[in-house]
């Protein structure tokens, strides 16, 4: 009991010393994500929606570290269960001007924003936001690199191993710049192994250059060309192995909180071992099965402020001659007690016919 005792002295006596500041945070997430697939051999229709709660709160020392941790649960409408879903949110933090560093379970959008669908689809970001692993970061918006390590599975008798390791990294100049995106999927065997099964990995690189135009409360604009690689394998079959490569273009706008982002896929058809795997190997747009596709996104932003943002797309899939339909509404409201806040949100002018 001493011990106990002494042991609860020596945290508070160290918390008392390098805690500088507690922090709280309480994020609201909705989403809704309905798809019109029907014409596509590679994917279904299907509606996606859900509520994440998500209450955090933080030790900050030396206005640098900070322990955060949290409860991430899911509610999904029409369910039976009253939470659908519970993930734990618990990570070291380091950030400076030019470094960031996270250790633990912390959101994926949070540090991979810079990665498209053709890493990660819709029901990913929606059902799994999490990553489990390290990630780091240097440099600033302009210039930076990191690199990042995902634990998305642990091997046990009935799972398998399997986990991310990636790479992205950005260079601009005035209007210009370069920038690429890749990661390697490793899928291994269950433990013990099960008979028959074995080692699969998904690699994939997206490298584009452009110019690309920001104006505070303006137009802003991106324009690049670049290629996407990748490399495919099943280890038990020497047959099984493809570098699926294509060229890749991307085209972005937005004025007055309207915009739209595309980004068009000419090339060799990849996912080639989806039969076998299905979604345990890929965690891209099935639609990269087809030589060419091209992702349409068209957005407006219906609240933009400190507590709340709002938005509605309706987005256009060009594959295989056919085109399809996906209609989302996202809303994110949060409240904490570190950010700065005015309480005003951004006005824009299309919003003016409704006063």
């Amino acid at each position: 009991m001493k011990r106990y005792i002494f042991f609860l002295l020596v945290i508070a006596f160290c918390s008392s010393i390098y805690a500088q500041e507690y922090r709280w945070k309480a994020e609201l997430n909705y989403f809704f994500d309905n798809t019109e697939y029907e014409k596509s051999p590679f994917i279904d229709s299907e509606t996606m929606n859900g509520i994440w709660l998500n209450p955090m709160g933080s030790i900050v020392w030396d206005n640098k570290h900070s322990i955060n941790a949290g409860v991430n649960l899911l509610k999904i409408p029409g369910m039976n269960k009253a939470i659908d879903k519970v993930d734990v949110t618990a990570y070291y933090e380091y950030k400076s001007p030019k470094i960031l560093f996270r250790a633990g379970s912390f959101p994926r959008s949070e540090v991979l924003g810079n990665y498209n669908n053709f890493f990660f689809k819709d029901s990913i970001n929606n059902f799994v936001p999490l990553m489990q692993g390290v990630f780091w970061q240097i440099g600033n918006d302009k210039i930076f690199f990191n690199a990042w390590f995902d634990r998305t599975g642990y091997a046990t008798p009935t799972k398998h191993e399997h986990f991310f390791v990636g790479l992205s990294g950005k260079v601009s100049k005035g209007l210009f710049f370069a920038d690429f995106q890749s990661y390697m999927f490793h899928f291994s065997n269950t433990k013990p192994a099960t008979p028959g099964e074995g080692v699969s990995e998904n690699l994939q690189l997206q490298a584009t250059a452009g110019l690309e135009y920001k104006k505070e409360d303006g137009f802003k604009g991106l324009f690049a060309i670049g290629t996407l690689m990748g490399y495919e394998r099943d280890r038990r079959f020497k047959s099984e192995l493809y570098k699926p490569i294509g060229f890749v273009a991307r085209g972005d706008g937005e004025m007055w909180g309207i915009g739209t982002k595309n980004t068009l896929y000419v090339g060799d058809a990849r996912m080639r071992l989806a039969k076998t795997f299905g979604g345990n190997l890929y965690w891209g747009t099935q639609f990269l099965q087809a030589k060419s596709y091209l992702e349409s996104e068209w957005y407006i932003r219906l609240i933009e402020s400190d507590f709340v943002k709002a938005r509605f797309n309706c987005n256009l899939h060009l594959t295989q001659g056919n085109v399809l339909f996906q209609q989302m509404l996202t809303v994110s409201a949060s409240i904490d007690n570190f950010s700065p806040k005015n309480g005003k949100g951004i006005v824009f002018p299309w919003m003016r016919i409704f006063e």
